[in-house]
């Protein structure tokens, strides 16, 4: 069992581990943080699409992201 770190950001799960994320990935359920996420996304998307440019804000949160 082992998670192996490269160089830029390649990962490499062996055994176990990579059981486990295959589950996860055939089994596993979006958390309500996920699916907001992914709408945000699919909305930039979209003005990304029309106006060729995205813009966004920054700021930092107050509370911790549970995960």
């Amino acid at each position: 069992m082992a998670i192996k770190s490269h160089a830029f950001g390649r990962v490499t799960l062996t055994n176990d581990d990579a059981e486990k994320f295959s589950r996860q990935v055939k089994y596993g359920r979006p958390t309500k943080t996920a699916k907001e996420s992914v709408a945000r996304g699919l909305e930039l998307t979209k003005k990304f699409k029309e106006g060729g440019k995205v813009s966004f804000k920054s700021y930092p949160r107050e509370e911790k992201i549970a995960g």
